[in-house]
């Protein structure tokens, strides 16, 4: 039993798509902390952070899509995974996480299925699964990482966005709010025995006339959003539009069980693909046309971000919400709430509205030596300021 412990996670660690999606991963972490910098002269999350926050809901997803697959019993040829790697690969050299979608992926797989002639592939990848198998796998493949796709947006999605700055299209600066993810999944799948070497403690399988074995494999999971909103608002709609799309492609799975023919198969992937692109182009033409949310406020500071670990941490200072007040006096801009944190420099009370404009007081000890007091992110009216961190 240890034995097939290790070799199943043999598999997943000799993949190359893991490493090529880690490498896309500090990629992107290094372009985040720069823009970061650029907006706020600080990073606001370290370059881990973008590892270490997907990382545990990764793992439960795979978990929840293998047990799911293993008990719908669906297999899968190799030919088939070679392409879903390839696709992964493909659209990671875009650098839009968003794009590491099953709709996405499985689309550019049926197409590549159909054009590339198996006789490319080696003796050890010749192994057909008949289309009654394959076909209804691939969709229930699909449905099943979109509802995962559509429960780690919801759970993991919103956590530490990145706050920035831009200029509007009046020139002035607006804060907006990025998030990035990308999600390895280790999944456990069958495929036709053979393919790759066994030994003698690896399970197999019989299923009628077919003899399987167990992989783990990676698999990539993407969200890409920037917005003007409140982050949590927009990534839930996005939760939302992925769980409709997992519905409708079971719809398509149960479709292709009763009926597995080719053309059903290939009208199902292209309506998914055609509905993901439609709902990426209007989220990007409803984003381009949406108020701001973060601008500047003329009698309070909405706060863009809050620093990790800072006392605005500390207090529960939330992404959206105004102070009004600091220690008394009236603050609208980063000079009069610097000015009104220099009347107690070691503690400070603030009045503060949250998103729904009830008021509420929060108050706490200030730090010494660092180079923020409060440690709340704003948006700052002049570029000539030296950065928007108090």
């Amino acid at each position: 039993m240890t034995e097939t412990f290790f070799i199943a996670l043999g598999s997943f660690f000799l993949h190359p798509l893991l490493y090529i999606s880690l490498v896309a991963m500090a990629i992107h972490s290094v372009l985040r902390v720069g823009r970061e910098r650029r907006s706020f002269h600080t990073r606001v999350f370290a370059k881990r952070a973008d590892f270490i926050i997907s990382f545990l809901p990764s793992m439960l997803a795979g978990l929840i899509a293998s047990i799911l697959l293993l008990a719908l019993g669906l297999v899968l040829s190799v030919q088939i995974l070679v392409f879903a790697a390839a696709a992964s690969v493909l659209l990671l050299l875009s650098g839009k996480f968003q794009l590491q979608s099953p709709t996405y992926i499985f689309g550019l797989v049926s197409v590549s299925y159909l054009v590339i002639p198996m006789s490319l592939f080696p003796e050890w990848s010749s192994f057909q699964l008949p289309v009654e198998v394959l076909f209804p796998s691939i969709l229930a493949l699909m449905s099943i990482l979109l509802f995962m796709q559509s429960f780690l947006i919801r759970m993991n999605g919103q956590a530490l966005t990145s706050p920035q700055l831009k200029q509007g299209k009046r020139g002035r600066y607006i804060g907006v709010h990025q998030v990035k993810r990308l999600w390895i999944l280790p999944i456990v799948l069958f495929i036709p025995e053979g393919i790759i070497p066994t030994f003698t403690y690896w399970p197999i399988f019989n299923i009628g006339e077919l003899s399987l074995q167990p992989i783990v494999i990676p698999f990539l999971l993407g969200f890409g959003k920037v917005t003007r909103a409140l982050p949590k608002q927009a990534i839930q709609n996005e939760a939302h539009t992925q769980l409709g799309l997992a519905i409708l492609a079971s719809l398509f799975a149960v479709g292709l069980f009763v009926h597995p023919v080719i053309w059903l198969f290939l009208v199902s992937t292209l309506i998914l693909f055609l509905l993901q692109t439609v709902h990426h182009v209007r989220a990007w033409i409803h984003e381009r046309n949406q108020p701001a949310f973060f601008t500047e406020a003329q009698k309070s500071c909405r706060v863009v971000g809050v620093l990790p670990g800072s006392p605005a941490e500390k207090m529960n200072i939330a992404i959206g919400e105004e102070i009004v007040k600091v220690n008394g006096l009236e603050v609208f801009d980063e000079q009069s709430l610097y000015q009104a944190l220099q009347v107690n420099s070691v503690y400070c009370k603030l009045e503060v509205k949250d998103t729904n404009g009830e008021k509420r007081f929060a108050r706490g000890p200030l730090y010494s030596g660092e180079h923020y007091q409060l440690g709340v992110l704003l948006v700052r009216k002049e570029a000539r300021l030296s950065d928007s961190i108090l």
